[in-house]
């Protein structure tokens, strides 16, 4: 027996209280499906499906993970997005080095005229970079960049900053821990305009044995992003202001909305003593500091080839004129190739879903088994 999607699609849709016209017609693309394989789920459902992006890197593999994206509501110095990210061919940590993207539509990526990537080269033969960050200082007209170094001993969280996207200053440390208490560090300024960074505090044991923290610091001048000395500048870290029951929140980015005046987080996590399996999770706030968090993800690895052995760091914007929330995530295959994607929700709905529980079809054959990537240091 074959089933017509469009039935289940549209009775997915009418949960959010939207019209599925009976008679509307479907892309000739949704091929029937077998009734046998037809399962719910609890995530929410995309505007457009989870879409794998094809983007430049400097080492050519295309492959890429730890995206950190600004939308901006006209273009600054004549382009809408700006992406940080690092390309990861294979999982190749010699590569990880801070890259710079734009767009016009957040789909369609290169490297800006004038610009050429990586913005910083490889530590030396015992270090790699990751975790790039890149937001907004509006008062200064800038982007900032903060990244994460890692050798033998300790995390390093460098700063650097532009005025136009091309041209960005030396880089100036900003934190020194040792590993691994300073893991993808998130800055945002906040409604009072003073930066605020997030991070993952995991400790020195290994995945199967630690247990997350998510710390914030805060700032009263954005000259804590460029300070004489590490720390300085920046308030006494409060531990635990972000927790996910029973798993290890891993890579997370946080941003400040000024249109709805809140806080947005997007994050992976994992089953707490494991070393795989992490999905996608959202949480809001008013101060960066209490969060609502949902019981499930908003996006489940198996759900897609691509991403079949892990999610991993994602980046969240808003479309206000759309009332569109959107996400750039990264995931790696089963073939351990890396890559990077976009979907986007109706805001209302995508939150009364993650309250509620809304049912989403998923094919199960299409399910990739747990490959059990480990989780990077």
């Amino acid at each position: 027996m074959q089933l017509d999607r469009r039935a289940y699609v549209c009775a997915a849709v009418l949960l959010f209280g939207t019209g599925c016209s009976s008679d509307e017609v479907m892309a000739p693309v949704l091929a029937p499906i077998e009734a046998s394989f037809i399962e719910t789920s609890l995530s929410p459902v995309p505007l457009t499906p989870l879409a794998q992006l094809t983007i430049p890197t400097y080492e050519g593999s295309g492959q890429a993970v730890h995206p950190d994206v600004i939308r901006f509501g006209s273009p600054w110095h004549g382009w809408e997005y700006w992406m940080a990210e690092t390309p990861f061919p294979k999982g190749n940590e010699a590569f990880e080095n801070p890259s710079i993207l734009v767009s016009h539509d957040g789909l369609q990526w290169q490297v800006p005229a004038g610009l050429t990537n990586p913005l910083v080269r490889t530590p030396g033969k015992l270090g790699y970079n990751s975790d790039p960050d890149l937001s907004f200082d509006a008062t200064a007209g800038r982007l900032v960049m903060v990244y994460r170094e890692v050798n033998a001993t300790h995390n390093r969280i460098w700063s650097t900053t532009s005025g136009d996207g091309m041209a960005w200053t030396k880089p100036v440390l900003l934190f020194q821990r040792v590993n691994h208490s300073m893991v993808s560090p998130a800055v945002t300024f906040g409604a009072a305009g003073t930066p605020m960074i997030w991070y993952v505090d995991a400790g020195p044991k290994s995945c199967s044995e630690r247990v997350t923290h998510v710390s914030l610091q805060t700032a009263t001048s954005a000259a804590a992003l460029s300070p004489a000395a590490p720390e300085r500048g920046w308030s006494t870290q409060k531990r635990n202001v972000l927790s996910q029951a029973g798993m290890n929140i891993w890579h997370i980015d946080a941003t400040w909305i000024p249109e709805r005046n809140e806080y947005w987080a997007t994050y992976v996590a994992y089953p707490i003593h494991k070393c795989s399996g992490q999905d996608l999770f959202f949480a809001r706030s008013s101060d960066g500091i209490t969060w609502t968090t949902y019981s499930i993800p908003f996006l489940r690895h198996e759900e897609h080839s691509w991403t079949a052995t892990t999610l991993y760091r994602a980046s969240v914007t808003y479309d206000a004129p759309r009332g569109a929330i959107q996400f750039f995530v990264s995931g790696a295959a089963a073939d351990k190739s890396w890559h990077l994607g976009y979907v986007d929700y109706n805001l209302a709905s995508f939150v009364a879903s993650l309250a509620n529980g809304a049912p989403v079809l998923v094919h199960r054959s299409a399910r990739a088994p747990d490959a059990g990537l480990p989780i990077e240091p």
